[in-house]
């Protein structure tokens, strides 16, 4: 992957003439008469690119009609809601800090919508009128290379200097962006700018933009170091009872914090040690990536009935598992012995990138094909083929978090020969692509 990161404070454009030769250059580029276009940073030249293959109009765009902040507000995922409230203390110090500068500092979300644009007011009113409004949509992909928008797609820090806009209405500002992410698994959530009309812009604002998205993070953190308190002081209320039930205790991201012996023998059993390891993580728990919860894609071993949510106020910052004692049996009636289950989920576990077949198995846990399939559905609740599909996918995630595979590789590591019918099964069983998957755990 190119190296995007680069010293912001050295962009520099002293004369008119160095500007005129970058709008040059993209006229140009977007005539077709200059395939690499001279003289242009690379990280703008590949914006650019970017720009023409997804067929952003160069004109610019009519302003947005203005929305108040409730209709904007109820229009938005949570996670946005939430970064907008953690950037009030940053927001409320760029209005005073930037009035009477002519500049401004906005904030947009993952998406490129635009949350806040605060600082110089006639900074803010000619953003208006460039169309840079609350609810505005300032993706790359909208809007063409500009601040905000590239370095969401970078997902790191860029600026972004009068002629290098991609689109005519914003070639006259200089923009400064970096990304806020968030402070428990590093995707990105947003992206926090400087921006003013050329002229007017200050050389020394970059590290403004750089302090101000880490107290962004640093106030998101907070918030979930609170829940997490609160979430652990529910626990323990609970841990304090007397009670035969297995506990687990996983946070609104689906990771688990802390899950009692009980829990972890009954899991063992079931051949789901790897549940309980530390930092792992149950999707379908992630309220911030599936707010309704996917729960009819639950790993194999969790039920959805074992699911209490933890709610203080109005929101949900947990979830605890209630693993019933019945799940210690050695197996269920008529399913396979406990000894025999973990050797079969071994075997699997330790072939999982190979083909797997009935017999295989079969003789692995020394039963015939027949009675193999039944016992071990009666064991598990799913049938070998099943299971054994589910497990490919569960390591296909950790994959796909972990390594730098390509998602072809990914398939073939975890026993799919077919890359297609991992896509579909994976899909099937995450509602996500695995592209789609990797973007959202990785950012």
């Amino acid at each position: 992957m190119t190296d995007v990161r680069h010293d912001i404070a050295s962009v520099r454009h002293d004369t008119a003439s160095e500007d005129a030769l970058i709008a040059k250059a993209l006229e140009r580029f977007q005539r077709g008469d200059d395939a690499v276009p001279r003289g242009v940073r690379a990280v703008i030249d590949e914006s650019w690119r970017r720009c023409l293959r997804n067929g952003v109009h160069l004109a610019s765009k009519p302003p947005t009609l203005p929305r108040s902040v409730a209709a904007v507000m109820r229009s938005l995922p949570a996670r946005s809601r939430e970064l907008r409230e953690a950037s009030d203390a940053v927001m409320e110090q760029a209005r005073t800090a930037l009035a009477g500068c002519g500049t401004l500092m906005a904030l947009v979300d993952a998406a490129g919508v635009v949350l806040r644009a605060d600082g110089d007011e006639s900074a803010v009113a000619a953003a208006a009128s460039m169309g840079l409004t609350l609810g505005s949509n300032w993706s790359e992909a909208s809007r063409g290379t500009n601040g905000l928008g590239t370095a969401l797609y970078l997902g790191d820090q860029v600026q972004v200097h009068g002629p290098e806009h991609f689109c005519v209405g914003a070639s006259t500002w200089t923009c400064t962006a970096n990304v806020v992410r968030d402070p428990v698994d590093e995707t990105v959530l947003g992206a926090l700018s400087v921006s003013g009309p050329t002229d007017a812009f200050d050389p020394h604002l970059p590290p403004l933009v750089l302090a101000s998205a880490a107290r962004v993070r640093a106030a998101l953190a907070e918030r979930e170091d609170q829940r997490r308190k609160q979430l652990l002081e529910h626990a323990l209320t609970m841990l304090s009872r007397k009670t035969t039930t297995g506990l687990m205790l996983f946070d609104r991201r689906g990771r688990l914090l802390t899950a009692d012996a009980r829990a972890r023998a009954a899991l063992a059993a079931l051949g789901a040690a790897r549940a309980t390891a530390d930092a792992a993580r149950v999707q379908a728990l992630d309220i911030c990536v599936d707010p309704d919860g996917s729960l009819e894609q639950l790993p194999f071993w969790l039920r959805a009935d074992w699911l209490e949510p933890v709610v203080v106020g109005y929101e949900r910052i947990g979830t605890v598992v209630k693993i019933p004692n019945t799940v210690h049996a050695p197996s269920r009636e008529g399913g396979l012995p406990r000894y025999k289950l973990r050797r079969v989920i071994a075997y699997i576990d330790s072939r999982i990138g190979d083909t797997l077949s009935l017999e295989d198995l079969a003789g692995v846990a020394g039963v015939s094909r027949f009675h193999f399939h039944r016992q071990f559905k009666k064991s598990l609740g799913v049938t070998p083929h099943d299971y054994i599909l589910r497990a490919r996918i569960e390591r296909a995630k950790g994959l796909l978090i972990e390594s730098d595979l390509t998602v072809g590789e990914v398939s073939g590591a975890v026993g799919f020969v077919d890359q297609s019918h991992f896509s579909h099964t994976f899909r099937k069983l995450t509602t996500m692509t695995p592209r789609n998957f990797r973007n959202c755990m990785t950012g």
